[in-house]
């Protein structure tokens, strides 16, 4: 089994960071705290497609039932879900405006509530070991003849055991919950292979990974506990009733129009469209003027190591940008 780390996690494990690697303009000294403004998506949007809600698909538990969850939330006009939102949300609590389509109405979907759980869940994770016992032949391929789901599973946690490995970290010391994959609702354990009793107990992979040489022997295990998460409650609230009456509401959610912008200010979004641009301080004026026609208030750096971030919405040259000030005092 050859696992394919993602690219954000092989940015992650190589010590790069994203801005690095993203492409735009950079205006950096060696002091002052770093302004950086990224824009997306590439290319801009239409103002109906920008605010348009995408579900949050991460967590297989919502992947895997992420249809039935949406047609749930927008028929009822309430939803809750463990562990992961499918709405946007930010852990400031600012809302983030979505809006979807259903039966020839809009409506407009966000988070309204978060709690605090102790579930009783269960959880599937790979404890890695020097080897296995004498006699037993690890499993090489163990996603073989599983079901998609499992198969996923297996990948996952895998992938989160082979990242401890890397991290040097203790995965069996994390608490219940952080190990591997747990089987948050709607996921049905009665549907898995993996619990109560996994098809095998040891296995072997490959990770695809400069960090490590040597092919690595893992331990199935399958826990039922108490696992702290969180819930999250949606609502879907009916806004609209026609495509002109979303797009007034749609124009308040834009800070800024750039039209004619001075040639400075246009090298400056040009920059963020699809990546980063970077300053220091003293930044230019050019990105001031930037800052302040987003209305973003008291744009300074923290007090202490850490971003200071702001998120904004314009139109530039007759498309539909999201965009990112991020404020770093390193």
């Amino acid at each position: 089994m050859v696992l394919q780390p993602s690219r954000r996690d092989a940015l992650r494990l190589a010590g790069i960071g994203l801005v690095g690697v993203l492409p735009g303009c950079s205006v950096l000294s060696d002091d002052g705290a770093r302004y950086s403004l990224l824009s997306s998506p590439s290319g801009g949007t239409s103002l109906t497609d920008l605010f348009a809600w995408e579900p949050r698909r991460g967590t297989l538990h919502v992947r895997y039932h992420a249809d039935a969850l949406v047609a749930e939330l927008l028929d009822s006009g309430t939803l809750t879900t463990e562990a992961q939102p499918i709405a946007p949300y930010e852990p400031d609590g600012s809302p983030t405006p979505a809006y979807a389509e259903h039966e020839g109405a809009y409506y407009r979907v966000a988070v309204t509530e978060v709690e605090e759980a102790s579930l009783d869940r269960w959880e599937f994770w790979f404890e890695p070991v020097e080897d296995a016992p004498d006699g037993v032949d690890p499993v090489e391929d163990p996603g073989e003849g599983l079901s998609d789901l499992d198969a996923d599973i297996v990948e996952r946690a895998a992938q989160d055991a082979i990242g401890a490995v890397v991290d040097d970290d203790d995965i069996a010391a994390r608490p219940r919950g952080e190990r591997g994959v747990v089987y948050f609702e709607p996921l049905d354990p009665g549907d898995s292979d993996l619990v109560p009793d996994p098809p095998f107990e040891y296995v072997r992979v490959d990770p695809d990974t400069e960090f490590l040489d040597e092919p690595q022997t893992l331990r199935a295990r399958a826990e039922r506990g108490s696992v702290e998460t969180r819930r999250y409650v949606h609502e879907a609230e009916r806004v609209a009733d026609s495509e002109s009456e979303l797009r007034e509401i749609l124009a308040d959610h834009v800070d800024a129009t750039f039209d004619e912008p001075t040639e400075a200010v246009a090298d400056v979004l040009e920059a963020a469209d699809g990546g980063v641009h970077d300053e220091r301080e003293p930044i230019s004026e050019a990105f001031e003027e930037v800052i302040e026609r987003l209305a973003i208030e008291d744009p300074t750096p923290p007090d202490e190591s850490g971003a200071r971030t702001w998120s904004r919405h314009y139109e530039y040259g007759g498309s539909y940008y999201r965009t990112t000030l991020r404020i770093r005092d390193d």
